[in-house]
């Protein structure tokens, strides 16, 4: 199956196979693991899940998969795969080279999509395709000027938002002023695992490979009102600006209950290029999940209430460099 066909399941299956350890992969992954009713397995070649997400999310989530009784094949490839007896047989090869042969009821397959473009004429209007096989476009706009695209046939995010909002853009350079190109670099997104993952701008393992220096703070869960208070206390708060007085914001990672509620505000500091001292200084509604948010932005102005010494490892602050992290007390 595919992320549609498993759409038409009638009932649960005592045991699934997800091919594909990213977003829908895990997603799904999480649906069928929290029923209680099916053995999920979950096929990652990589050595973790979420490869495109830092370590400290991505083990978060896979404690949690595991908690539920899922089984992640870390590091494996997938040899074959066919169906036996109205059964799936999947055999897959880790990197020291043993295999494993599994049976199961079913198997989703998740390891991405391509661009649905045949057969709509592209190649008799002229309009041009990139290598990956999506209609090519700038800001919008293909190679032939009066033809404009927005979407999954696009370039960028394949992201509901994302479509909706180039569609809109479209429209405006159409018909209508001049405006600036979009911006793909404040997107919000929400990853519905167990706990949720919500996301905005880069991640610390974006900012190593471009090599930019950064500050990151994390705050834990178990330290905000609304979440003791829902007892949902599992996930963390994490914000990365600019290694400098003025610390602009460059991303943020919200992992737990509510998270995705936490992130607009800063994805408008993002989209503003705006630093954090307005954001810290506004009055948060209390108890909300949000104040997580604001008291990561006091850490960082070194006006946090909280004190490392009693909430130890709930507070961390460090400094990164050269892909070199050290921690600064001071900040909290």
């Amino acid at each position: 199956m595919t992320s549609d066909g498993v759409k038409n399941l009638t009932e649960l299956p005592d045991s699934l196979v997800v091919l594909g350890a990213g977003v829908i992969g895990c997603e799904f992954a999480t649906i069928f693991s929290n029923m209680g009713r099916t053995k999920v397995y979950l096929i990652d070649k990589a050595d973790r899940i979420l490869p495109f997400e830092d370590d400290d999310v991505a083990e978060i989530i896979s404690e949690s998969l595991v908690k539920h009784g899922a089984t992640i094949h870390h590091g494996s490839s997938l040899k074959r795969m066919e169906i036996k007896d109205g059964k799936v047989e999947y055999e897959l090869e880790y990197k020291d080279g043993s295999t494993e042969i599994i049976n199961v009821d079913k198997a989703l397959v998740s390891v991405g999509r391509i661009a649905n473009v045949e057969n709509l004429g592209l190649e008799n209007a002229g309009v041009k395709l990139n290598d990956r096989g999506s209609i090519w476009d700038d800001d919008t706009q293909t190679n032939i000027s009066n033809i404009y695209v927005a979407g999954d046939v696009t370039t960028e995010m394949a992201l509901v938002n994302v479509g909706e909002r180039e569609a809109r853009h479209a429209v405006v350079r159409m018909f209508g002023p001049t405006i600036k190109p979009l911006s793909y670099q404040n997107i919000s997104t929400i990853m519905f695992l167990n706990p949720e993952v919500a996301s905005v701008g880069m991640s610390e393992q974006d900012c190593n490979k471009k090599g930019l220096a950064h500050k990151v703070v994390k705050l834990d869960y178990s330290t905000n009102a609304r979440a003791i208070a829902m007892r949902k206390t599992k996930g963390f708060f994490k914000i990365i600006v600019t290694n400098d007085n003025g610390m602009r914001i460059l991303g943020m990672r919200a992992v737990g209950e509510h998270a995705s509620s936490a992130i607009q505000a800063v994805a408008y500091l993002i989209h503003t290029n705006q630093g954090i001292r307005e954001l810290a200084d506004m009055m948060h509604p209390h108890p909300s999940i949000i104040e997580g948010v604001q008291e990561c932005l006091r850490m960082l102005l070194n006006k946090s209430i909280y004190k490392p010494y009693i909430f130890k490892d709930k507070l961390k602050c460090y400094v990164c460099e050269n892909n070199v992290c050290t921690p600064v007390e001071s900040l909290v």
